[in-house]
């Protein structure tokens, strides 16, 4: 990686907006059902790919092929969402899941809307005005 990635990553960081995470959780499981997980910076559209990374990363024996969205990326659910949208090894669960929802896109650096139903919201600590005011 040459220098000028390593400044503009520096910069990107330093003068990306901010974020904060306001809302609680509703237990609606929807964030364990549909997503879409990524290998080399693309989505997973091949189930004999996903077979193959599931032989190197045992973590990704958690979650199932469950259908294609319209961009045909394969969309997995997790295998340890409980009935009642509890997660059975809550403390032990995958890196996306502790996150969630406070994922980022790889395409545009940027987070990604939890579904209407989420209670989860992610909003501009500061807004455009709020700059302005000082």
């Amino acid at each position: 990686m040459a220098i000028t990635d390593f400044i503009k990553l520096y910069l990107s960081k330093v003068t990306a907006p901010k974020y904060k995470l306001t809302g609680q959780c509703k237990q609606c499981g929807r964030c364990c059902r549909n997503i879409v997980l990524f290998a080399y910076d693309a989505p997973i559209k091949d189930e004999t790919l996903f077979e193959k990374l599931k032989e190197q990363n045992k973590r990704l024996d958690s979650f199932y092929p469950s259908g294609k969205n319209d961009k045909g990326e394969l969309l997995f659910t997790c295998k340890l969402i409980l009935p009642n949208n509890r997660c059975k090894h809550y403390f032990f669960r995958p890196l996306y899941c502790k996150k969630y929802p406070m994922v980022k896109s790889l395409v545009t650096g940027k987070y990604l809307s939890p579904p209407k139903e989420c209670g989860y919201r992610i909003e501009l600590e500061k807004n455009f005005e709020d700059f302005l005011d000082k």
